[in-house]
């Protein structure tokens, strides 16, 4: 009672796991380039280089004062001490933006803003700390150096020089470099555009009514964040049931739309899990397993010479999968350079791990110096929700003992 047909027997195995370093490579082998196109900076973060960024001026293209205080000549100052100041003549003030004609002469000073640009023949700039003013002429009580308190042309960019070098993952401070330069326009390669399906009978949308036996899809929305995230142009090809010709449809459609399909469930052993079969029929079969805990159940081919990738049902699987596979591809398609962020913390409690299997072990950081392993199954996203990085255990490592320091990978 309460039990359905036969759909299919259960497999046998996944017959030999392909190692990560093997599985990036084929996939790699496999990824699709996309073409740059041209965003304002405003839109370009998160994005990749197409180009190499070269200075078409100097920043800044002007010298300019690096504090408030009084232009000088710097020999006027040499003399210059708290019981022996030298008196200059005050000339008048210089706002930022304004550029004055007249030079400064031995023995004159200007009053002078942060960032305003400096008169002809002076040289250097006296803090107004070290100065007294009494209508027009300023005492100085400190002697300065040519170039003091001064921002000299070029100092921070250099006219000509690649300040921005092609495959850069452009961050908000690139962002800045590009503002600086009067960049209206960067060429970037265009966001990966990946086709998204969630499979499984027992799967519903959120919204509809949960009943015994289903489960609300937590994969679709956790991956499409994550892909948004990194600047992917999600397609969604909504939802497949455990049927063979319905996810053939699916991934086809995907095939049409999408730089490569990415699906999550129906990639394990049981009899509806049936991506494996489907991609055989469709195109080539490259990987079926990989050797990593979580995420061994992950499958991936070529259907028209693109790119379909099943990732595991579980949550946490599905996600840690994204971030050491995924992510990595998405980046190697936009032709990216960006490296992963790390920090070091001491183990909170010893880990065992498994020999032959590269393990991924979501940590959640203490105070920056210790990090607590949190894993309540490959079923369970809170295991991910409540970790803010992860330790990247080598497929030859037993055992990580408490107090190791190991290295913590950013989310």
């Amino acid at each position: 009672m309460g039990c359905v047909p036969i759909k299919q027997k259960m497999k046998t195995g996944f017959g030999r796991l392909a190692s990560l370093g093997e599985t990036k490579g084929i996939l790699f082998k496999h990824a699709p380039q996309v073409e740059s196109i041209e965003v304002s900076p405003g839109q370009a973060v998160g994005f990749v280089l197409a180009e190499d960024v070269r200075a078409e001026i100097d920043v800044p293209h002007f010298v300019k004062s690096a504090m408030d205080g009084y232009a000088v000549r710097a020999e006027d100052t040499f003399e210059a001490a708290d019981s022996r100041p030298i008196t200059l003549n005050l000339i008048g003030s210089i706002e930022p933006g304004v550029r004055l004609e007249r030079a400064i002469d031995r023995g004159e000073c200007f009053e002078i803003a942060t960032g305003a640009p400096l008169p002809q023949e002076a040289d250097a700039v006296v803090m107004v700390e070290y100065t007294e003013q009494k209508e027009s002429e300023v005492k100085i009580r400190r002697s300065v150096a040519p170039g003091a308190n001064v921002v000299g042309i070029g100092s921070d960019i250099k006219k000509g020089e690649v300040v921005l070098p092609e495959g850069m993952c452009l961050q908000p401070s690139h962002i800045g470099v590009l503002a600086a330069l009067g960049r209206e326009k960067v060429a970037v390669r265009r966001g990966v555009k990946v086709a998204l399906l969630s499979t499984g009978d027992e799967i519903l949308s959120p919204g509809e009514r949960l009943t015994p036996g289903k489960i609300y899809d937590i994969n679709y929305w956790t991956i499409e964040a994550a892909l948004r995230k990194d600047n992917c142009e999600v397609i969604s090809l909504g939802l497949a049931k455990d049927d063979i010709e319905s996810l053939k449809e699916k991934i086809l459609d995907g095939i049409k739309l999408a730089d490569l399909v990415l699906l999550s469930g129906g990639s394990s052993l049981g009899g509806s899990d049936l991506v494996g079969e489907v991609i055989k029929d469709l195109g080539e079969l490259l990987i079926h397993g990989i050797a990593v805990k979580p995420g061994k159940p992950t499958i991936a081919g070529t259907v028209q010479g693109k790119l379909v990738i099943g990732l595991p049902g579980y949550p946490m699987s599905a996600l840690s999968n994204y971030y050491i596979l995924l992510q990595p591809l998405i980046l190697k398609i936009m032709g990216g350079k960006k490296e992963p962020r790390y920090t070091e913390a001491k183990l909170s409690r010893k880990v065992a791990s498994t020999i032959g299997r590269f393990e991924f072990l979501p940590v959640r950081l203490q105070g920056g110096e210790r990090a607590l392993p949190i894993s309540k199954g490959s079923s369970a996203i809170t295991s991910l929700a409540l970790a803010n990085g992860f330790v990247e255990i080598g497929e030859n490592v037993e055992v990580l003992n408490k107090e190791e320091k190991v290295k913590v990978r950013l989310f």
